[in-house]
Parts: structure tokens; sequence; C-alpha cells
């Protein structure tokens, strides 16, 4: 099998695994199931839903921190035209730029999109909408819910780029120490979401699965092809 085709169908399986997973959840009904776990039936609603905390420092400071690292290798890549001793940097430095950018924008513009409601408009949670399967189509006359997938966990799941910036630089501590960092970040940030009833389970899973393809399919465009050991 040709290198390039190797590398993606090696490094895109785990998002066709994740893709089965959800489904597989989706049908079991487990996210109403979770957000119920966050609603309070007497008051009628989420009562973390406007926490400043998870408001403030969860949901908006996170995203400044992963636009400002995004800036700083755009940068590195930019000083790298000046600065010899960086040039070897030059593609992995726009990697990690692009991929910080355009994982999360991928997951944003499919919710721009998207019919899917979050969990405060559903009727058993003290919305206006009846709940409906992944796979399932809303009854007509119902407006989109532009809530799917969860843009706030790919602020944290965009950081799978450091693994993949690990495999280019041959730094395996780099290459599983951002791999648990996309992971935790975006399953930490998702959990922010789902408590506050912004987004179901699936909907924080699937924006995992996006942002790994987008990542993926920017390593293989951006790092040299001799760099895919696909080990």
């Amino acid at each position: 099998m040709n290198l390039r085709l190797r590398f993606y169908a090696i490094r895109l399986l785990p998002a066709a695994l994740v893709a089965g997973v959800i489904v597989a959840l989706d049908t079991a009904g487990i996210d109403p199931l979770v957000s119920g776990w966050f609603f309070d039936q007497h008051a009628g609603g989420f009562p973390w839903r406007y926490n400043g905390f998870l408001e403030v420092v969860m949901h908006h400071w996170t995203k400044y921190l992963v636009v400002l690292a995004a800036v700083a290798a755009f940068a590195g890549y930019m000083i790298s035209f000046l600065a010899a001793q960086l040039k070897p940097l030059r593609p992995s430095f726009l990697f990690v730029a692009l991929a910080l950018a355009l994982a999360p924008l991928a997951v944003a513009a499919m919710k721009f999109f998207s019919t899917r409601h979050c969990p405060w408009d559903i009727t058993s949670f003290g919305g206006f909408v009846p709940y409906v399967g992944l796979l399932e189509s809303y009854p007509a006359g119902i407006a989109p819910g532009r809530c799917f997938p969860a843009g706030h966990a790919s602020t944290g799941f965009c950081l799978f780029a450091f693994h993949f910036l690990g495999r280019a630089l041959a730094n395996p501590l780099l290459t599983h120490a951002g791999f648990m960092l996309g992971l935790i970040a975006g399953l930490g940030l998702g959990f922010v979401r789902i408590a506050q009833g912004a987004h179901f389970l699936s909907h924080v899973l699937w924006s995992g699965v996006v942002c790994w393809i987008v990542i993926v399919v920017l390593y293989g465009l951006i790092i040299e092809p001799r760099q895919m050991n696909c080990c």
C-alpha cells in the first residue's frame, strides 16, 4: 500500500471506530441519561448553566489560550523564513498553527448547518422541542438547533495536534503527552458544556472525531512523507 494511503488508513481508523461507538450509545439512549445527571427537576433547568467559573474561565479563557498557541505557532512559521536555524521546523510550525485553527473551524461550520438542538431546548429538560436520536429527523416545522457537534470541546480536541507534532519530531514523550492532552482537554471541556445543558455526550464525542480527521489530513498534507513511519 502507498505510504500516504497507509498512513491515512491507520490514523483514520480510530475516528471510524469512535463514530460507531457514538451511534451505538445514541441507540442505547445514553445522551438523555447523561444530561439528566445535571438537570434539576425541581428547578426545571440546569443549575450550572450560568455558573460564572464555567462560563468565563472554562468556556472563554480556554479558547483564548488555544488562539494564543495558534498565533505563536504561526509566528514561529513566519520567523523561520528569517532565522535559518528554524527552517527545519517550518512545516511543524505551519501544521500546528493550521491544526489549532482549522479543526475548531470545521466543527463550527458543521454546527452552523446542523439541525440538532441542545439539551436545554428539549422538552424533557424544560425546552420546547422533542428529543430525537442522531439518526432521526425532527418533526416538520422545527427550526434548526445548530447545536451539533460541540464547538467548545473542539478547543480541547484540537490539541491532538501536539500528538502528531511529537511524531513529526520523533519525540515519543510529546507524542503520548499530546494525545493525552487532547483527550483530557476535549472531554473535560465537553463535560463542562454537558453539565451546563449546552450539549449531549454524542455532540462532544463527534467533535473529537471531526478534530482528529482534520488534524490527520493536515499532517498528511504538510509534514513530509518520509516522516510518516506509520508505527
